[in-house]
């Protein structure tokens, strides 16, 4: 897609650490009460307005609202009317987090604890030199940084909810890894919300220096939810040469919520990154992590785990993307289908023209454990004029009652022994998950499951 034209914007003023900001609402006249329902330029300028971002910072916003309007893709109108401007601003502005309500949390106060949290473990990794914090304190702190690495990897311009997110995003994780550091614990920020008339648009940057290891995990939950709800969310990841990076997303999503996930890694020479996907929830889940191998001997693994039940479609993928010489991938895919639930699967891997040893693994299979469920599969492959070993496979099945008959034989119930079925589905996943988290998926999995056998 064409880049959007950048419309001609208003000077800052430079502040004392001489980085430009923008002015403040008032300043700016823009009044707090005169707020707009519809997403526009207006709305976005309050927002940095009201959070002190630096001008640059602004104008990455503009530029997205600017590839949002100008896309004519698919579902690009129905993410521009789908949020409430005033809770963009409202709910979620501001540096200072706002006291948990006593209805629950809104996403802002959600954030604010995830960064208390991992504030606890911030003197350790800094005496390393990793910098390991809320996006909101990143833009203030390293605005440098960031201005120089925010939409390199995952540009507005990528696509519709790419575009959503880079012109009013709040929240998200910074991280850099400087070359040589082995980071040994994994570092999890998680939210948690119950999303009431809030739109979460968290953005992340993980950075690793050459040589450097990091595991980052995700998880994503909405326990507690009244009234539908978009979530639109962009992870970028940046592998220098040699460096190990393992992204683990647990995302389970209540029912209500519709899903949309724009996540790239760029893997410099002999980098590898692994994406590790739950999706347990959501009422229309869109995901497809990509990697580009941009030099030699890059390495990818992508493994998605799916579940869909009444009234949910899971629409996950895969983007492979050999752009280097002597690079390999592996894209793997289990789903579980019950109660009607839907899933689209779509891998797509690539070779650039002129590329040599390239090796690249698809597999995937989905269990359906009713008639009235479905899975489509859509691969694209496209090794045209590289020298590359390529495999897809895969593979649709009902639950067998011949394996059922057995395991009932030896004393599980019907319920216990379907639970069981399930379980060695995930099991590629849970296995490669630390211990708690491989739980807490076996869990989830048969909250799902729960109400749905017998």
């Amino acid at each position: 897609m064409a880049h959007a034209q950048v419309r001609p914007r208003g000077e800052g003023s430079a502040g004392d650490d001489g980085v430009t900001r923008v002015a403040t609402a008032e300043s700016a006249g823009l009044a707090t009460h005169d707020r707009d329902t519809a997403l526009s330029g207006t709305v976005v300028r309050r927002l940095s307005a009201e959070r002190e971002e630096p001008a640059w910072m602004l104008r990455f916003r503009l530029r997205a609202l600017d590839a949002l309007e100008a896309s004519s893709e698919p579902g690009a109108s129905r993410l521009r009317s789908a949020i409430d401007a005033e809770d963009v601003v409202s709910d979620r502005v501001g540096v200072r987090p706002r006291p948990a309500s006593p209805r629950g949390y809104s996403f802002a106060d959600a954030v604010a604890e995830s960064e208390r949290a991992y504030r606890l473990v911030r003197d350790e990794l800094e005496s390393l030199g990793v910098l390991f914090m809320g996006m909101d304190e990143a833009v203030r702190e390293h605005s440098g940084t960031l201005q120089e690495l925010l939409g390199s990897v995952v540009p507005p311009e990528d696509d519709p909810s790419a575009a959503l997110n880079g012109a009013v995003w709040s929240g998200g994780t910074f991280l850099y890894v400087p070359p040589g550091v082995r980071v040994q614990v994994p570092l999890q920020p998680e939210i948690r919300a119950d999303f009431r008339k809030t739109e979460p648009f968290e953005r992340s940057l993980l950075v690793a220096g050459p040589g450097s290891s990091v595991e980052f995990i995700d998880g994503c939950t909405a326990p507690v939810l009244t009234s539908a709800a978009l979530h639109a969310s962009v992870v970028e990841v940046i592998a220098r040469e040699g460096a190990s990076v393992k992204c683990i997303t647990l995302q389970n999503w209540s029912r209500d919520v519709d899903n949309y996930v724009s996540k790239r890694a760029h893997v410099s020479a002999g980098a590898a990154v692994e994406w590790l996907e739950a999706n347990l929830g959501a009422r229309h889940n869109v995901k497809a992590p990509s990697v580009h191998l941009l030099g030699k001997g890059a390495r990818a693994e992508i493994l998605n785990v799916g579940f869909a039940g009444r009234g949910q479609h899971q629409e996950i993928g895969a983007d492979v993307a050999h752009m280097a010489s002597s690079t390999t991938s592996r894209v793997e895919a289990r789903l579980v289908l019950q109660q009607g639930g839907r899933a689209s699967y779509g891998p797509r891997l690539s070779a650039s023209p002129g590329t040599v040893q390239v090796s690249s693994v698809s597999e995937w299979s989905a269990l359906l454990l009713d008639a009235t469920s479905a899975c489509d599969v859509q691969p694209s492959l496209s090794f045209d004029g590289a020298d590359a070993n390529a495999d897809h496979r895969g593979s649709v099945e009902r639950l067998r009652e011949d394996a059922l008959f057995y395991l009932t034989s030896r004393g599980l119930s019907r319920k216990d022994a379907t639970r069981l079925v399930v379980r060695g589905v995930f099991r590629p996943f849970t296995r490669r998950l630390p211990l708690e988290y491989a739980v807490e998926v076996d869990r989830l999995v048969e909250l799902q499951l729960e109400g749905a056998i017998g």
